[in-house]
């Protein structure tokens, strides 16, 4: 299946992931996200090798390692200062490292500008109100009054 047209709901983390693997596997790829500002909550986030090698193949490696801060090992202590353990991690990706801190705000903006790279239309403050599968493709009416027809749609939401 190449050349489809997507639909992804929600343009946070899983959203923007998405819509990076689908445009780069040919894909036109539409992002609606309901916040107008698309606001990102300033919290840090630690992600271990398995995200590094990920970010590796959807090739955004080096701008998501540049966003945050590699380590490749996390070091205890207990209240008094003394140090009691080291615990190791091991690399998945020879010369980055086993593991990332970084801020959801640095991570979203590195993830918004490779989802429009990719070829992702990204419109914000916008919604699906109705969504019809006929089993052909699935037309959707959004929030602001327009239609559209895609051939798949991806919920990342946050949504249960």
């Amino acid at each position: 299946m190449k050349n489809c047209s997507i639909l992804v709901i929600g343009g946070g983390i899983g959203g923007l992931t998405a819509a990076i693997a689908l445009g780069r596997g040919g894909h036109q790829v539409t992002i609606i996200e309901k916040d107008p500002n698309w606001a990102v909550y300033g919290v840090g986030i630690i992600q271990q090798s398995n995200v590094i090698r990920a970010a590796k193949q959807l090739g955004i490696l080096d701008d998501y390692v540049a966003a945050g801060f590699g380590f490749d090992e996390v070091e205890v202590y207990i209240p008094s200062g003394q140090k009691v353990a080291t615990v190791p991690s091991h690399r998945l990706v020879e010369g980055y490292p086993a593991n990332l801190g970084i801020g959801r705000p640095a991570l979203h903006q590195v993830l918004g500008k490779r989802a429009r790279e990719a070829g992702a239309q990204i419109r914000l403050g916008v919604t699906a109100d109705s969504l019809e599968d006929d089993g052909n493709g699935v037309s959707v009416r959004f929030s602001d009054g327009s239609t559209g027809r895609f051939d798949l749609v991806v919920g990342a939401d946050g949504y249960l």
